[in-house]
């Protein structure tokens, strides 16, 4: 588990890692910049995340495929993968003005709107090969071969903060773009880690054992197997993302500019926990799904055991870590007082919902591996809508006085509920006599 983890772990570190330094360097253009990188970020997140859901489901036909001796099916459905990603970036082009809107109801200031939507704009053109590196990581991670993902990853990370510097501020003959020379190095960056992963894809190494050069061609079989699992988990991701948009542009953006500032420091500071533990929760499901595919259930129950473990370990450690550097933590981004105070109160709470965060990462890796994502979508779906986005509102609206505290707690909740559900359906579901993979 760890082996394979590693990897994948370090892959999502070293992409926390460069997110910071990408908000630190914009952060270098203002206050109004920061405010405005977090939301246009997460608006980005929430158009691409439904395509980005349906790939990460590539990984758990890969590693059942494997798991049942299918080589070359491994390949195939990721091929599939690589087309509905070209798809679904073209589709992004025209959603540039749906974005644009989402910025013009706000309440956000008129500076920070009008870099939200610059921000946008450009970086739409990153969520096709963004999505094509989700389905190529999910093959190499399917068949157990994570490192390359890790590589990948580096490179173009690397290569994102070079031109970060290149395009924000004016160095080595580049205009200074301001935020747009982000949202362009953001997809220069995307394309340059999806033509090293497609050109590792295609080694011989792989051609040899995976005929990834034979399974190129549209083969809507395979692709409609992957749909069928995909776009539930592509719903609950897009609607997630989507959920905590909504949530910081309307319910914490009403709280003005200190509030929006302090809510994109937390997000930057959970990214601490989130990242490496999505890291663990992907080795998860592809470890699962090779001895589900294999047909060894005890292994796959055994693999989710130690995930767990080392989940609340980590998690809880992190949020420990959240409740005694509430202070400090938010200090490292700002020297403004007011978001000190308001970072720090927000930190509290994200240090309570750390275990149960750490619950639904690792059932959700589990049931994924398996391919049961119907179910869980419905539910997870029901309870952004009715617990997150309704209780939030209620909140915002009948209790204003309490601030972005108040919405913050109804998060907490909701983030609780999702552990508990999703650990229900693991010890009681059926997923154990499901088959996405034949003989």
């Amino acid at each position: 588990m760890l082996l394979l983890a590693g990897p994948l772990v370090a892959a999502n570190v070293s992409r926390t890692v460069m997110s910071f330094v990408d908000f630190a360097m914009v952060s270098r253009l203002g206050s109004e910049a920061q405010a405005a990188v977090g939301p246009a970020g997460l608006v980005l997140w929430t158009l691409g995340a439904f395509g980005i859901g349906i790939m990460s489901l590539v990984s758990t036909f890969a590693s059942q495929s494997l798991g049942r001796g299918r080589r070359a099916r491994c390949a195939a459905y990721t091929w599939q993968g690589l087309y509905v990603s070209a798809i679904l970036g073209l589709a992004m082009v025209p959603l540039a003005g749906v974005a644009e809107w989402m910025f013009r109801i706000s309440d956000h200031p008129a500076a920070v709107m009008e870099m939200e939507i610059i921000y946008t704009r450009i970086a739409l053109y990153s969520v096709g090969p963004m999505t094509a590196c989700v389905a190529l990581v999910g093959f190499f991670a399917g068949i157990h071969h994570s490192g390359i993902g890790l590589v990948a990853a580096l490179i173009a990370n690397l290569f994102n903060v070079a031109a970060n510097y290149a395009l924000i501020f004016g160095h080595f003959g580049c205009p200074a773009m301001g935020i747009a020379g982000a949202a362009w190095a953001t997809v220069l960056s995307s394309v340059l880690q999806m033509v090293i992963l497609l050109g590792w894809f295609l080694r011989r190494r792989y051609r040899q054992r995976f005929a990834t050069h034979r399974a190129l061609r549209p083969r809507w079989k395979l692709a409609a197997e992957l749909l069928g699992r995909g776009v539930p988990a592509g719903l609950q991701f897009s609607v997630d993302i989507g959920a905590w948009t909504v949530f910081a542009i309307y319910f914490v953006g009403r709280f003005g500019e200190a509030s929006l500032a302090a809510n994109t420091i937390c997000f930057r500071i959970l990214e601490v926990s989130f990242m490496p533990a999505s890291g663990l929760g992907q080795a998860l499901s592809a470890a699962f799904g090779r001895a589900f595919g294999a047909g060894d259930l005890a292994t796959a129950r055994r693999t989710t055991r130690w995930c767990l473990l080392l989940m609340v370990a980590y998690m809880g450690s992190i949020g420990i870590a959240m409740a005694v550097f509430r202070v400090e933590l938010p200090a490292l981004f700002t020297d403004d007082d007011e978001v000190i105070r308001i970072a720090a109160s927000l930190m509290i709470l994200c240090a309570l919902f750390q275990v149960f965060d750490a619950l639904q990462i690792t059932y959700n890796g589990a049931l994924r591996g398996a391919g049961d994502t119907i179910w869980p979508a419905a539910a997870v779906i029901a309870l952004l809508l009715v617990v997150f986005i309704g209780g939030s509102w209620a909140t915002a609206t009948l209790w204003p006085q309490w601030g972005a505290v108040g919405v913050w707690c109804v998060a907490t909740g909701y983030l609780a509920c999702v552990g508990f559900m999703l650990s229900s359906r693991y010890c009681f579901g059926p997923w154990d006599r499901m088959k996405i993979v034949g003989d």
